[in-house]
């Protein structure tokens, strides 16, 4: 890969969308009903459509935020700040990508997929980074069901029949992310302030944020466990489940009782891949 490939490989944020294409790909795979060669292609196509689109959308949010990321220490070396990318080279290219996932998945056919797409790309570009970001406290909230799309994506890929399986790892996601998010912005809610962005972090005293933050996570627990009340998954997935939370309830009690830097870095440390952890535990049982 050259490196100008690689510098806009890099400008799509793959730490950040690399776990959308993991879930849009367990998304996938829960749906097929075996494996062969069919139903293999068409997780493929799931999971390059959910990466062409991811891509697009966090190209595109880096256009739209350039002004944001160049005040911020976090973000001030990402490559329209500084000048490595043209604005306009960088608007077109993810633009470009965000209509190639689409129309990927209308040639095979699959519409309701590329319906979904198309909303989720719109709630991330538009609504989040364009319309709520600069606003409102509520913007990861109302901008968090971006993240779950992929699921439903690859879902209804590989099927067009209904389940509430994939609907659960939809708002799965959507629960996880203000965790995900709110935990980094308290550690950088200097730069947030800075850049005049309200996050709840940034705009709330550190007691508050801690009991929303730490309100996430049991939230983000009960809603894992909800797919074994519906029996869609039995209860050893729940028991499993429900063990793994555990260090996450405790740094999420500690983190009450002591709002600091330390006890939320040690909390998004452990939600990050608590949520990877939930859907492979989905995907084995699954198959089970």
């Amino acid at each position: 890969m050259t490196s100008k490939a690689m510098l806009y490989f890099s400008y799509t944020k793959p730490k950040v969308w690399s776990l959308l294409v993991f879930v849009g790909a367990i998304g996938a795979v829960i749906a097929i009903p075996y494996f062969d060669l069919h139903y293999l292609l068409l997780i493929l196509l799931a999971t390059i459509s959910v990466m062409i689109g991811s891509m697009g959308a966090e190209a595109t949010t880096n256009y739209i935020d350039k002004d944001i990321d160049a005040v911020m220490s976090r973000t001030m070396k990402r490559p329209l700040v500084t000048g490595k990318i043209k604005p306009l080279n960088g608007l077109i290219f993810g633009l470009v990508l965000m209509v190639l996932s689409m129309v990927v998945l209308l040639a095979f056919g699959k519409f309701y997929a590329a319906l979904f797409m198309a909303v989720g790309l719109f709630d991330n570009v538009f609504v989040y980074s364009y319309l709520t970001k600069r606003r409102t406290p509520w913007n990861i909230i109302l901008g968090g069901f971006s993240g779950g799309f992929p699921v439903v994506i690859g879902w209804y890929t590989v099927t067009t029949k209904f389940s509430v399986l994939p609907w659960f790892l939809f708002l799965l996601v959507v629960v996880w992310i203000p965790i995900h998010v709110w935990s980094l912005a308290y550690r950088y809610r200097d730069d947030y302030n800075r850049a005049r962005v309200p996050m709840m972090t940034s705009i709330h005293n550190d007691r508050i944020s801690a009991i929303c933050i730490s309100s996430a996570a049991i939230i983000l627990f009960a809603f894992s466990i909800i797919p074994a009340f519906f029996r869609v998954m039995p209860i050893t997935y729940m028991i499993l489940a429900s063990a793994i939370a555990i260090p996450m309830i405790f740094y999420s009690v500690v983190f009450v009782r002591h709002p600091d830097r330390k006890n939320s870095l040690k909390l998004f440390i452990y939600s990050s891949p608590y949520l990877a952890i939930i859907f492979v535990l989905v995907l084995i049982f699954r198959f089970l």
